[in-house]
């Protein structure tokens, strides 16, 4: 390696937030079932009933879609966040090692006092750099804003799955105290952000679309 090339390595490693190892217990998001994802083309199936369709193959920002909807009484409640280890479906679809931990926040869209939307956001430590150091601080603040505000953001095609009841996010959303997840609809998405990528997954809680229709 050149000195050119090792100065920048130590650069890059300086700007990374610090990482704590990863527990040696048993995860068990490490060992679950597997959400039956599915790639969307822009072309939604006939499998994705249409009044469901409008919300969860919407390609612009649900936070803004919400504050149509709810008005001055749209809020995020945040449920957790931290350095976590990712689900194992996660951490394949960011090519994450299965020890590797990274930045989980975990929010609730809501009207009023009512979660409408669950959100899960896997951040890879990687990804908070390079100008997105910024997503540690979000508070109540929605990661839409962010993410659909304008330049530096791409996407993969989006992923759709109906929950069944013991698939691991319908059981984690259960755990945070949110309505049953059973039957409900979810997508997830990969945002790169000035280059780096995140997962976001968004469930659609049966105050918003009825889970069985």
């Amino acid at each position: 390696m050149s000195a050119g090339a090792g100065m920048q390595a130590a650069q890059a490693r300086a700007i990374l937030p610090p990482v704590p190892k990863a527990p040696e217990s048993g995860d068990p998001l490490m060992r679950h079932r597997f959400c039956q994802w599915r790639t969307q083309d822009g072309r939604p199936g006939r499998s994705i009933p249409r009044p469901v369709r409008d919300w969860v193959v919407e390609t612009g920002s649900l936070t803004a879609a919400l504050r149509q909807r709810c008005g001055s009484t749209f809020n995020v409640r945040v449920l957790g966040q931290g350095w976590r280890r990712p689900a194992l479906d996660e951490a394949w679809r960011l090519q994450l090692g299965r020890r590797r931990l990274a930045w989980i926040r975990e929010v609730a869209l809501c009207c009023g006092d009512t979660p409408l939307i669950a959100a899960r956001t896997v951040i890879p430590a990687a990804s908070l750099a390079g100008g997105n150091d910024g997503l540690r601080r979000l508070g109540s603040r929605p990661l839409g804003e962010l993410l659909f505000q304008g330049g530096g953001t791409r996407r993969d095609p989006l992923e759709v799955a109906r929950l069944r009841r013991d698939d691991w996010l319908a059981d984690r959303m259960r755990r945070l105290g949110l309505s049953s997840a059973r039957d409900c609809w979810a997508r997830r998405v990969v945002h790169y952000l000035n280059g780096r990528p995140l997962l976001v997954a968004e469930l659609f809680l049966p105050e918003l679309l009825p889970c069985r229709a």
